[in-house]
């Protein structure tokens, strides 16, 4: 029995119209004779509407309260999918995160999946049922409801993939494939038919909103094969491949430059360990919960620097002044950040890549906060209203007007001044 694990997303799925839409899609999957696991989000905005009416009530409500609240908007996609598919004439059943056996952590509004516990959704499948999942959620060896963060549903499908060991894992969403930046915001975008593991992953991680990266990083350790494909359009699939040699038309890719992303969510929180009591053990406890994006620390007199993304706290301004409240002038917070990246094979290691991205910005007069680089990425940090600026910039100058090496030997023999126009 060859298993496909799909996933829709909230736009896939944001109206009556559109939940028929994607059960006719998954029954035509079913009777091509696949079984079928489709993983599905919230309704359009409902997770953001649930949050705000916890906020109504507390400026800090509990995470586990927050998590049994937050899990009810999968669950109504899940049941009106599952009866839309009934209505097709095909047998579905809906299972949330604790009827599919999905164990994670404890850590309330960012879990991670610890196991999969697949024999009842195994025992539905053997039963000829498309079995739709609440995508996002989990619960704990105590019984407790826990999220996995924002995008959690393609955490959940990959999860499942590797687990029944699925033939592949199809990512739907409201655009056709992966792209070199957000076509939403980049008119000169270009599709990617195929991208490896690492590359995707870093371009999720750095704030393209396609994939969620702990997805792609659980799908490339696991083997799993993913298509990244639009719900409402055809003939633009973008495969994720685990690796290079899984396909034998994919080689690694030599471009320096895969894509260029933008994010939106960093707080940046600086302060010396020495000078608090407890060695700054306390903001580390506050912070623990949430995603960590670059932090720096020399010696325990020196200045700790930490960028931490908002999008798992309830309320991010009421945040930023508890931590200033408790601790003071010893510690310096700071809102209303992003950070634009270049992403590509290797870029991090390229010191004329970011001499020449560095000078593009100054050039533009958008000022760099911080800057820091992985293997992959070389990443700015600016002020939030600079981000799709910086982003459009340099995806025209390193994507759609100039070879990425000869400006990076332009950057290594010239300073980076040839070829380089604000």
């Amino acid at each position: 029995m060859k298993i496909i694990v799909q996933k829709y997303g909230g736009s896939s799925v944001a109206t009556i119209e559109k939940l028929k839409n994607v059960a006719r899609r998954v029954v035509e999957t079913k009777r091509q004779g696949h079984a079928v696991v489709v993983v599905v989000s919230a309704m359009g905005n409902a997770t953001d509407d649930l949050v705000e009416l916890a906020r109504q009530l507390s400026g800090d409500p509990s995470r586990r309260e927050l998590d049994a609240l937050l899990a009810t908007g999968e669950m109504v996609s899940t049941a009106l999918l599952a009866i839309a598919i009934q209505e097709s004439g095909e047998k579905a059943v809906a299972l949330n995160g604790m009827q599919c056996g999905i164990v994670t952590n404890n850590v309330h509004s960012n879990a991670r999946i610890l196991e999969v516990r697949s024999a009842r959704l195994r025992e539905h499948l053997g039963q000829g049922n498309v079995v739709v999942v609440a995508g996002f959620q989990g619960f704990t060896s105590e019984g407790d409801l826990t999220t996995l963060g924002r995008g959690g549903s393609d955490t959940t499908a990959v999860t499942l993939a590797a687990a029944l060991s699925a033939e592949q894992c199809e990512i739907y969403t409201d655009v056709a494939g992966v792209f070199t930046a957000d076509p939403r915001l980049v008119p000169g975008a270009r599709y990617l038919k195929e991208l490896g593991a690492t590359e995707t992953q870093e371009l999720a991680w750095t704030g393209a909103k396609v994939l969620k990266a702990e997805a792609v990083e659980f799908a490339s350790t696991n083997g799993v094969r993913m298509v990244v494909r639009s719900t409402f359009e055809g003939g633009q699939d973008t495969w994720v491949h685990p690796y290079p040699e899984s396909s034998q038309s994919f080689r690694p890719r030599r471009a320096a430059v895969a894509g260029v992303s933008g994010r939106k969510d960093i707080i940046r929180i600086n302060f010396i360990p020495a000078e608090l009591a407890d060695g700054g053990e306390a903001i580390f406890a506050l912070i623990a919960k949430y995603d960590l994006i670059s932090g720096a620390a020399s010696s325990f007199g020196e200045p700790a620097d930490v960028l931490i993304s908002n999008l798992e706290i309830p309320d991010p301004a009421g945040f930023a002044r508890e931590l200033r409240s408790r601790f003071g002038d010893r510690i310096a917070v700071s809102e209303q950040l992003g950070v634009v990246s270049l992403v590509g094979f290797g870029l991090g290691s390229r010191p004329g890549a970011f001499c020449a991205a560095f000078r593009l910005l100054g050039q533009a007069h958008i000022p760099v906060l911080k800057s820091f680089t992985t293997r992959e990425s070389l990443c700015f940090v600016v002020d939030v209203s600079r981000v799709d600026e910086a982003v459009l910039l340099m995806h025209e100058a390193f994507i759609e007007t100039a070879s990425p090496e000869s400006i990076f030997a332009s950057a290594r023999e010239n300073g980076g001044r040839k070829g380089m126009t604000a």
